[in-house]
């Protein structure tokens, strides 16, 4: 028996172009205008990713960003360590379900509300987002997690802290 994803019951065209519309306002809002700022200090922080020990969060991120061909943003660094530690993708869907985890873990930041906000295009992945909110509501605080911090700790110890199910 095989099941069938919320997403491929959905029309592709339309889900594309709600897609599209997410991922904009990520580039647009958030990545380019940090490029921008950051453009000097990004290459240094890509080569200390990169040479960190494998198996710790900094390697990992540094491997994670280059598996989706993407650029170390500096004081972005902690976004990605999230995506990393709580086993997120990248696409858009996959950062509405991260941000309604920590939006349901206290963050309520403007970014965070936007992109938990923009989940309303995503009708059929409203429990899976709901779900995602109750996780991150009764799951020990990731807020305070930084790269700084974490960089040469071991990424599976921490996601066996943190990824885990909560739920009641």
């Amino acid at each position: 028996m095989t099941s069938i994803s919320i997403y491929q019951r959905e029309s592709t065209q339309a889900l594309n172009f709600r897609e599209k519309i997410v991922e904009g306002l990520k580039v647009w809002m958030v990545i380019k205008p940090l490029q921008f700022l950051f453009r000097r200090s990004m290459e240094n922080h890509t080569i200390e990713l990169q040479n960190s020990q494998k198996g710790t969060v900094g390697y990992d991120i540094y491997q994670l960003l280059k598996k989706h061909d993407l650029k170390v943003i500096p004081k972005f660094e902690n976004h990605d360590l999230k995506h990393l530690i709580l086993g997120y993708g990248m696409s858009s869907i996959d950062e509405i379900r991260m941000q309604m985890y920590l939006l349901g873990n206290g963050n309520y930041s403007i970014f965070c509300l936007l992109f938990a906000a923009s989940g309303i295009l995503f009708p059929k992945a409203w429990s899976s987002f709901y779900q995602d909110y109750r996780k991150g509501k009764s799951a020990p605080s990731i807020l305070d997690l930084s790269i700084h911090d974490c960089k040469v700790k071991k990424t599976k110890e921490l996601k066996n802290t943190y990824n885990k199910v909560y739920l009641k």
